[in-house]
């Protein structure tokens, strides 16, 4: 996940650390990735989300916020990971909720935080502990509506005060911003469970929707929100998130599938494909364009399902000859027992690539 302005990228792991990458120009005119500055986490990230107009350039923007299992919701700085501010949600049992999903509003004065049949709203100015304006979305058993399930994407739209809530349960609301209330439900939506929602730049009136377990991000008119006006296929059966960008000026969405293809479409008038190609070994996981450059970065690797390749059984006097081994197949490798254990993604890699000719 990119800054604003395209001068850092934010990236979890599975090792519970959050990282910024800040972007350095060469004196040859490239673009490199400066070695990440690293924050580890005591438990799994749920979420992230850069302050809307963070930028290395204004020490006091460069923020983003982060969803810690078990924790209140944190603002922390991208500079040195001190942590500036908590917003704690609290459940009945008061337990900390982690939410998974945050969208800022268009002013960028309020924070959304989806978790399950609810969004905790917050001033961001006036952090800590009650807060929070709970929105219930999830109605009770006797009464009919309302959205129920984890509350895992969120989007606004900049062009009239409303935003849409998507969920695991397979759900996409349009809600009021003024009066909290629902609008409207986006009918036939694919797939296991909404990952992303983004609103057109420039169209007031399309919605695009990604979901896991799905084959197509879908294009919504929200003049008619009884079924998709568009579809991009790609490949994704993964139960991964696999995130997709729309470039600031409309022209163009970008995403990645299962077995590391990356295509880019046409959304200015027909949803046709401009490129195709296999850039990753692995899934793309993220696709990001720059605000200002023609740049693509994409973030691909995945969990992996252990192959019986994968487990090689030796003597005790194999293990000792081979402490100082390196570069076994370009995985990691566990040892325990006599059994070698190789793990690791394909191709866990952060690629910067450049539309211009060469």
């Amino acid at each position: 996940m990119r800054a604003a302005d395209g001068t850092a990228i934010l990236t979890t792991g599975e090792d519970r650390a959050l990282r910024v990458h800040d972007l350095v120009y060469e004196d040859s005119g490239g673009i490199a990735l400066a070695p990440p500055r690293t924050f580890p986490q005591p438990d799994s990230v749920n979420a992230t989300q850069w302050y809307p107009s963070a930028s290395r350039l204004t020490p006091e923007t460069f923020c983003f916020v982060a969803s810690i299992r078990d924790a209140p919701v944190h603002l922390i700085d991208a500079s040195d990971g001190r942590i500036r501010a908590s917003y704690p949600i609290v459940d009945h049992r008061e337990r900390f909720v982690a939410p998974h999903s945050f969208a800022f509003n268009t002013a960028a004065n309020k924070l959304y935080c989806g978790f399950e049949n609810a969004i905790e709203v917050f001033d961001f100015a006036s952090p800590g502990y009650d807060s929070g304006e709970r929105l219930k979305l999830g109605l009770t058993r006797k009464e009919k509506g309302g959205q129920r399930g984890i509350i895992s994407a969120l989007a606004f739209s900049a062009h009239h005060p409303t935003f849409a809530a998507g969920s695991f349960a397979g759900s996409v609301v349009l809600y009021d911003e003024d009066t909290q209330t629902a609008i409207s439900h986006v009918e036939g939506v694919e797939g296991g469970g909404v990952t992303q929602i983004a609103f057109h730049p420039l169209d007031p009136n399309v919605v695009f929707v990604a979901s896991r377990r799905s084959e197509a991000i879908q294009a919504y008119d929200l003049r008619d929100t009884c079924a998709p006006v568009g579809r991009l296929a790609r490949s994704g059966s993964t139960n991964q998130r696999l995130a997709f960008d729309v470039d600031p000026w409309g022209r163009w969405l970008a995403s990645g599938d299962e077995f590391g293809t990356v295509r880019v479409w046409d959304i200015g008038s027909t949803y046709s494909v401009l490129f195709e190609q296999k850039l990753h070994e692995d899934a793309v996981n993220s696709v990001q364009f720059h605000a200002y450059q023609p740049l693509l970065l994409t973030c691909a690797g995945s969990r992996s399902q252990l192959q019986a390749s994968d487990v090689e059984f030796s003597s005790d006097e194999d293990i000792d000859s081979s402490d100082d081994d390196e570069g076994r197949s370009g995985y990691d490798e566990a040892e325990h027992s006599g059994v070698r254990i190789k793990t690791g993604a394909k191709d866990s890699r952060l690629t910067i690539w450049s539309f211009e000719q060469p």
